[in-house]
């Protein structure tokens, strides 16, 4: 998309945000009121950092050189967040917004961070793993009108990041991140990439050049670049710092959801540092809707610092062991999910989200590249008398009930006990939907006081491999919590559910959770 359409279409679609991102645009261009910070407590408080009166410009060509043994660093980052969301009705059917509703963030993050590089690596090789040390990572939300706190937990502070593929991947070791805390740490400039804006060749003030598409995609962290019109110009060079301006346009996509960004920046690289210590960036972007997370049309500003160290504050002196050629241990990557309403948390695959959680029932939904893989809705059945425990015939025969004619075969049948002491009841049934294979996988959860949980897996029949058995994961890992709101007794939620497949028909599919 060229540069005047992307102009107009940002115009049309949200005036009053292209306007704010203009405004901070021209505030980071005059080089004011953009803060800045040190590692100290002061550090959201400092001005840009100011040319020095003593430091005088420098005229000949300079070569701005990263350092090699630079890989210690304590970051801080700030981001104002400020547009609208876009709400689909029915994201499985149409893309088109159905609700727009304004949104302001706030967050701050303060790290250490250590790069890992494998023991072969080049000078000046791409940085794919790094660790860090979260003091502080926190946002406030407010989303119509009501306001959200997220704070990153002090039991997951110590963190390890790969850049193999792109968005970066963040994780414990230690412990699960919750889905909330993953949105949290999912920030739009990477402060491993920063250095990569600098010019590859000696420069004097005034030079330009083009910025690599890659490098914008490592930067603003997408997953792919379609088109990149990146410019850089060097405005100012001293014995003791350069300091560069940015501005461009991106379009590219993150996890399959097209997206298109402007950017207006400017950054200050340390001569004797041999680093970039300073960054802020001007950010309007504009997000198509995805199947799992909304559309936005938003302006965001960030500031980074960036201070060389030269040794760990919080972080263990010697690194932990990390193989950064290998791929991460699958049990590292799994999120945390939890329903209130239902009263029920497990831990599962990423590409598992919480979609909607109200009186009783809950749905999650199994996303990869903005393609439905699977669905599971959850239903809080009504007590059995303690000691009294559901048997997996009756769940058989009441499988055979609900799906009636679009039942072809019962698969499997099982039943074992979790590890949080819950017995699990399995049935997987096969069967079609007007000519469309359909897979079920139906669990039955339930303890020694008669508390039941439903749990109903469905997906096209094509979805099986790509599913890989996350049904075990669900059994294995589900336990129950206190719900916000408790059912009555011996009352059971008979709200219906409805399951969208990938079909170009928008007719829905009975859901086997509809056991009673």
């Amino acid at each position: 998309m060229s540069r005047q359409i992307l102009s107009n279409a940002l115009t049309r679609e949200n005036t009053a945000s292209r306007r704010k991102f203009l405004g901070m645009a021209s505030v980071l261009i005059a080089g004011t009121a953009v803060s800045a910070s040190s590692v100290s407590v002061a550090m959201a408080q400092a001005e840009e950092p100011s040319s020095s009166q003593v430091e005088k410009e420098v005229s000949e060509p300079v070569t701005l050189a990263v350092r090699a043994d630079s890989q210690l660093f304590r970051v801080r980052m700030e981001l104002d967040v400020e547009g609208n969301v876009n709400v689909p009705a029915n994201s499985l059917v149409s893309r088109k917004k159905a609700m727009v509703v304004p949104l302001k963030s706030e967050a701050v993050f303060d790290y250490e961070e250590r790069y890992r590089l494998p023991s072969d690596a080049e000078v000046g090789s791409f940085v794919t793993a790094t660790e860090r040390f979260y003091h502080e990572a926190a946002s406030i939300n407010e989303l119509n009108g009501l306001k959200r706190h997220s704070k990153l937990r002090s039991a997951v502070a110590h963190m390890m990041l790969r850049r193999d593929t792109l968005p970066e991947v963040l994780y414990s070791t230690t412990k699960s991140l919750t889905n909330d805390e993953l949105g949290l740490l999912r920030v739009p400039v990477s402060s491993v990439a920063v250095d990569g804006m600098l010019p590859n060749d000696a420069v004097v003030v005034g030079d330009q050049y083009v910025i690599d598409s890659e490098l914008m995609r490592y930067l603003l962290n997408l997953t792919s670049v379609e088109q990149s019109e990146v410019k850089a110009e060097v405005v100012s060079v001293t014995s003791a710092d350069a300091r560069i301006q940015i501005r461009g346009n991106v379009d590219g996509s993150v996890e399959g959801v097209p997206t298109k960004i402007r950017v207006v920046g400017k950054m200050t690289f340390d001569r004797k540092a041999g680093v970039t210590t300073w960054f802020a960036m001007a950010v309007h972007e504009t997000r198509e809707i995805g199947i799992a997370v909304p559309g936005f049309d938003v302006a965001a500003t960030i500031k980074m610092v960036r201070q060389p160290l030269t040794k760990p504050i919080k972080m263990p002196v010697r690194p932990p062991a990390m193989d950064v050629t290998a791929a991460v241990d699958p049990t590292h990557l799994l999120v945390e999910l939890q329903s209130d309403q239902v009263g029920i948390s497990t831990r599962m695959d990423r590409r598992w989200r919480m979609m909607t959680d109200s009186r009783g029932v809950a749905m999650m939904r199994m996303i990869e590249n903005d393609r439905s893989i699977a669905q599971c809705d959850f239903r809080r059945l009504s007590k059995l008398e303690e000691g009294k425990q559901w048997t997996i015939e009756a769940l058989q025969e009441d499988v055979k009930k609900t799906l009636g004619e679009q039942l072809v075969q019962l698969e499997l049948a099982n039943e074992t006990v979790n590890d949080e002491g819950l017995g699990v009841l399995t049935v997987i049934a096969r069967g079609a939907v007007q000519e469309v294979p359909i897979r079920w996988i139906i669990q039955h959860f339930s303890d020694d006081s008669g508390r039941r949980v439903l749990a109903t897996f469905t997906m096209e029949g094509d979805s099986v491999d790509d599913f890989a058995g996350s049904h075990v994961q669900l059994s294995e890992t589900l336990r129950f919590r206190d719900p916000s709101v408790a059912a009555e007794e011996h009352v059971e939620i008979a709200t219906r559910s409805k399951i969208q497949t990938d079909r170009d028909d928008d007719s829905p599919v009975s859901s086997a959770s509809d056991v009673r």
